[in-house]
């Protein structure tokens, strides 16, 4: 399975889509800031969380900005809003932001609404009635204005942002942070399925680890931005809150893992890293808290934990010991970048900053920037993880090469010794018959004597092969007349009345004359072997691009040509050769000789001629 090189580009394509989808949003909210219909914003906390709205209409409340953070409490929260109408006498919109509150509820003015569900006072209380993912109301401010109280409790941070709308300015503002919110879905999917596919490509558990913290987060936030109560309106509030927290407390657990995951490699200070390993056990206490005594002080201890993580990243960085994949150097960067965006959200979530823009998207700020610097880390480690696979996969098909041609070897080397057994059988089984015999003829001791002639010419080619590949083999080059040579080789050899010597009568060289001795010794006697019986053999030579030519034929035996793709092949011999005395090795010796010499050495055969053609420089 290969990963396309365009993946990765996918994912910024997105991200970089989103920052401007961002943009855009912030610059429309500025633009609809002159028509914003809250004229001012009350804070009044209920610590007791008992106080009705006949009570509260009588207790001072402070002023706050459309956007607080409040952190995590058991207390209840009042909100007075001072709404005036639509000055193109339209309906308002009151959008209240984030959707997925546990208890959100708005009093509006009697004489505003008609009648209401649940009179309390002067004031009763209006259902959520806007088609939207958004939390909105629709009012009718009275000429002058109007208050409006909103009371919120939650067992999670408290963090919130109110803004009234005329009604097709809510219906943009809906909109435009929909495609927001579906833009960021698109990156954390896509981050999600990327992580799997690199799970399927190298089987490291750290992909894994991230595929299953994005798909926690994913599930988390589309809960946070009220997609599944607009979806499945259905659903018990009480049901879906108790989901999302519990999600919450698990996708924070499973990153303190994978963080500890991709830190472990680097092999921290020990102490530091288990540091995680306590985040860990902490953080399951936090749920067993949530789930069986009180749910605020379990979600705060799990905030206080994530909280530390910053830290906990930076000294397990900081005391790493060991570089790894990617680098340790860019790790230390973004793992800094990483813990400043974690301290600045948890900060805010806990209460200790107001800062209005994570009121409104601090999940979805801390998600993207962890999940895009994480990307990094990881898609630069998968990156180098595939180079090496590539590598390790080139290295396998080399060695596999490289054993298929040492079994070659092995082949060729097993048939050569079988070759010189037979030889060897053969020449002892002549010399061993002929012992035995009371008198030796003057046949049989020829006989004896060629057999021992073959077996040392044997002895000598191999020796000569080992000689050369073992690069033993010197060149000592001096002034020599190469037909002199070849006159010396033809000296005493039993078929040399079947060989015609024609062409220059004299050919100076400056080359090895004990090299091109054993060459054309050589030739001509596999020019003798493998012709047909008596048949003429001719040696012609003449000068010619700088140096000499020698040309040795003879006619092919009734078995054919040799194989010219293997003529000059060690330990190679054609079938129909098999019946004569011989190594395998004399054409091997010539071409590597020639070689050592600057020259060349070629197989020209022709109908049913074997003709050698031997370039020599001067």
């Amino acid at each position: 399975m290969r990963l396309s090189k365009s993946f990765p580009g996918r994912v910024i394509w997105v991200a970089f889509s989103l920052f401007i989808n961002l943009i855009f949003l912030s610059g429309q909210l500025a633009a609809q800031a002159r028509d914003e219909l809250i004229e001012r914003v009350e804070l009044l906390n209920d610590s007791s969380t008992q106080m009705g709205i006949d009570e509260v209409l009588s207790k001072s409340f402070r002023p706050v900005e459309s956007s607080i953070t409040l952190g995590y409490t058991s207390a209840a929260h009042w909100l007075r809003l001072r709404i005036n109408p639509d000055p193109a006498d339209g309906e308002v919109i009151l959008l209240i932001r984030p959707p997925l509150l546990d208890d959100v509820q708005l009093y509006v003015p009697k004489t505003t609404q008609g009648q209401g569900v649940t009179p309390a006072g002067d004031y009763i209380v209006q259902e959520v009635d806007w088609a939207s993912s958004l939390r909105g109301y629709r009012l009718h401010p009275p000429v002058g204005g109007a208050d409006y109280y909103v009371r919120i409790r939650s067992s999670g941070s408290v963090a919130a942002n109110v803004t009234a709308k005329p009604r097709l300015l809510a219906q943009r503002t809906s909109l435009i942070t929909d495609l927001v919110q579906i833009a960021y879905f698109s990156v954390m999917l896509v981050l999600f399925v990327w992580a799997l596919r690199m799970r399927l490509i190298t089987k490291e558990r750290v992909f894994l680890c991230f595929a299953a913290m994005q798909g926690l987060w994913l599930l988390h936030n589309f809960i946070y931005f009220g997609y599944i109560k607009a979806l499945a309106p259905g659903i018990p509030h009480e049901s879906l809150m108790l989901v999302f927290r519990s999600l919450v407390i698990s996708a924070a657990i499973l990153s303190v893992y994978f963080h500890r995951t991709v830190l472990a490699r680097f092999k921290p200070n020990p102490v530091f890293l288990r540091l995680f390993d306590v985040q860990i056990i902490v953080m399951l206490g936090a749920a067993v808290v949530y789930f069986i005594a009180n749910r605020w002080v379990g979600l705060q201890i799990n905030a206080y934990c994530i909280a530390a993580s910053p830290f906990v990243f930076l000294l397990n960085v900081f005391s790493a010991r060991t570089d790894a994949s990617p680098g340790l150097y860019i790790t230390r960067v973004i793992y800094s970048a990483l813990s400043a965006a974690l301290l600045l959200w948890v900060f805010s979530l806990l209460g200790f900053v107001q800062i209005s823009v994570f009121s409104l998207y601090g999940f979805m700020i801390h998600g993207l920037t962890t999940g895009l610097l994480i990307f990094i880390i990881l898609h630069l480690h998968g990156h180098r993880l595939i180079l090496q696979a590539r590598e390790a996969t080139a290295q396998v098909a080399w060695m596999e090469r490289q054993n298929m041609l040492e079994q070659e070897k092995n082949g060729a080397l097993s048939q050569f010794i079988d070759m010189i057994s037979h030889e060897t059988r053969n020449a002892l089984a002549v010399v061993n018959m002929t012992i035995s015999n009371g008198t030796i003829s003057d046949a049989q001791r020829s006989r004896m004597t060629r057999m021992i002639s073959n077996l040392t010419d044997l002895i000598d080619r191999c020796n000569q092969a080992v000689r050369i590949d073992s690069k033993l083999q010197k060149v000592e080059k001096t002034d020599c007349d190469i037909v002199q040579i070849l006159r010396n080789s033809l000296s005493g050899l039993c078929d040399a009345h079947r060989i015609n010597l024609s062409g220059a009568v004299v050919a100076q060289l400056e080359t090895d004359p004990v090299l091109v001795s054993i060459i054309c010794k050589n030739l001509i006697e596999n020019a003798c072997k493998y012709s047909v019986a008596q048949s003429a053999i001719t040696i012609h030579t003449d000068h010619g691009h700088g140096g000499l030519f020698v040309t040795f034929e003879n006619s092919a035996d009734p078995a054919g040509l040799p194989d010219a793709t293997q003529v000059f092949s060690r330990y190679y011999r054609s079938s129909h050769a098999k019946s004569v005395t011989g190594s395998g090795l004399g054409l091997y010796i010539v071409q590597r000789l020639v070689d050592m010499l600057g020259g060349t050495i070629t197989y020209q055969p022709e109908h049913q001629i074997v003709r050698f053609r031997l370039w020599l420089p001067n």
